[in-house]
């Protein structure tokens, strides 16, 4: 499972920078670029809201379900890079995320 980092902060589900879900799901299935790539898991944060985090810490390590077939990461819909990493700053909704490790395969 690749390592995955979190830099949506306005996510319920960030946690210390990392995601509190054991699985995530990178939707953009006809991505280019990674901003045409999204965190299809991504919840808003309302105020003080938290995911169901009730540890100290989560894990670094996901499974990441990926529909961007074009991603030199993407083996049958699933991310096998070492690390990735997930931005969007102050996103509101999913498409203001995206997996800022894709790249296009050559």
């Amino acid at each position: 499972m690749p390592e995955l980092k979190c830099g949506v902060v306005t996510c319920v589900h960030n946690y210390k920078n990392y995601c509190e879900l054991d699985s995530i799901e990178v939707v953009g299935s006809s991505a280019q670029v990674s901003e045409q790539t999204s965190c299809g898991s991504f919840v808003e944060r309302k105020g003080e809201q938290y995911g169901n985090t009730t540890k100290d810490e989560v894990s670094a390590m996901s499974d990441i379900k990926c529909q961007a077939v074009e991603c030199k990461y993407n083996e049958e819909r699933k991310c096998y890079a070492g690390k990735i990493s997930v931005m969007g700053t102050d996103a509101n909704r999913t498409e203001e995320t995206e997996c800022a490790t894709f790249k296009k395969e050559s």
